[in-house]
């Protein structure tokens, strides 16, 4: 396993090295492995980290995310084949949320796509090798002028979020920080090179993610802290718990965790993008990507699911794919599952991402069963909450610190 390129600068535990870290804990209980990557829950405490996160400003370690460099004439053609919404007419210098199906319209996975020019697009998934698909559709489409590079390891990244991130990036130096919408893209000067800065995170907050050259590691430690020395503040890095309830709270999905992907095959688990709360990324009408005549299919027949946010007034976390339920004229009646929870501090409850069979999607409540006790769950469509803040313009630039 590989260490994070920050993993000694947010480490706040006494075993500071990865050795000793990974014989005194245990993968999937302690940390993960992403992409060869140790990630810890947390480095030291998970409230406080997700405290910072919701009332200054944190980090987290985005490099072992994939990357796919796409380029050439043809980028623009096979990426609208290639994901269910059309991107080649979109502006350049731009984030764009997309999601990839299979033929049959089930998820493959959910990713970024930067586009930087016409013929120069950046794509990040999270964790699965997509090479063989990408080649697949390529070939289908026959097309020469596109070049698909692997290129994970040329560039770090680190995704700042809270609050005070936009004034962090501005005391930085950032000038104009506090203008960049979201989504929006634009480069800065860092050492001997540059910094490429997006609005963008996987909080619900306020956030920017930043990637740079490998080789400018140092540069950018040394920025971080001589800003949070002149704030004031303590920009502590974060791990998997605190992004888990933030992204939870923001009711965004994770592929593998929220449904099967691949990776983790399961046919009960499957789902289309319209199942996640995705149906806003699939355009039917825009362009023929794959998956697209299986999902106009699916559309016109019915979906079988729905995704809910879900609250339960317990720390207690449910079973893995625990169940939930409902009482129909005296009966108990299985509704759901809750794939994904975590424990939120700010709203005080166990949260999570539950998957509705379509006939109950409109319940408000319902219950389950935690370590045999009968507990109620509250049900919600959409985000658990809503800051303005995270897409407001010009960013909000604090001038008052306060130590976090």
């Amino acid at each position: 396993m590989k260490k994070l390129p920050f993993y000694d600068l947010f480490n706040r535990n006494i075993e500071a090295d990865l050795n000793d870290y990974v014989r005194t804990h245990t993968e999937g209980e302690d940390y993960i492995v992403w992409n060869d990557y140790l990630v810890p829950n947390h480095f030291g405490d998970a409230e406080s980290e997700y405290q910072a996160i919701r009332n200054s400003c944190a980090i987290f370690d985005v490099t072992p995310i994939r990357k796919y460099s796409i380029r050439g004439g043809d980028a623009g053609q096979f990426l609208d084949r290639l994901v269910t919404r059309p991107v080649s007419h979109s502006p350049s210098m731009r984030g764009i949320y997309v999601a990839l199906c299979d033929e049959k319209g089930i998820l493959k996975d959910d990713a970024i796509l930067y586009k930087f020019a016409d013929d120069d697009y950046l794509m990040m998934p999270s964790e699965i090798d997509h090479t063989a698909h990408f080649e697949s559709v390529r070939r289908t489409l026959g097309l020469d002028d596109v070049t698909i590079t692997d290129c994970k390891e040329s560039m770090a990244g680190v995704s700042l979020q809270g609050p005070l991130s936009a004034t962090v990036l501005h005391r930085w130096g950032m000038d104009g920080i506090e203008h960049l919408k979201p989504f929006d893209v634009k480069d800065f000067p860092l050492g001997s090179g540059s910094i490429r800065i997006s609005r963008m995170g996987f909080t619900a907050d306020l956030g920017y993610e930043c990637w740079f050259a490998p080789d400018l590691y140092g540069v950018f430690e040394a920025g971080l802290l001589s800003v949070s020395k002149e704030m004031g503040i303590d920009i502590l890095g974060y791990g998997v718990t605190a992004m888990e309830t933030c992204r939870i709270e923001g009711g965004f999905i994770v592929p593998g965790w929220d449904c099967a992907t691949e990776l983790d095959p399961s046919p009960s688990r499957e789902r289309t993008p319209y199942e996640l709360a995705l149906g806003w990324l699939v355009k039917l009408k825009a362009a023929d990507f794959v998956g697209r005549d299986a999902l106009r299919e699916r559309k016109e027949s019915g979906h079988r699911f729905a995704l809910r946010s879900f609250a339960i007034e317990t720390r207690k976390p449910p079973d893995e794919d625990g169940t939930l339920h409902t009482s129909i004229d005296g009966e108990t009646v299985e509704i759901g599952t809750m794939p994904c929870h975590s424990y939120s501090w700010g709203i005080e409850r166990m949260i999570g991402n539950a998957s509705i069979q379509l006939q109950y999607a409109d319940l408000e409540e319902a219950w389950t069963v935690i370590d045999g006790e009968r507990l109620d769950v509250v049900l919600k469509n959409g985000p658990l909450i809503d800051l303005p803040r995270r897409t407001q313009l010009p960013a909000p630039l604090h001038e008052v610190m306060e130590t976090s």
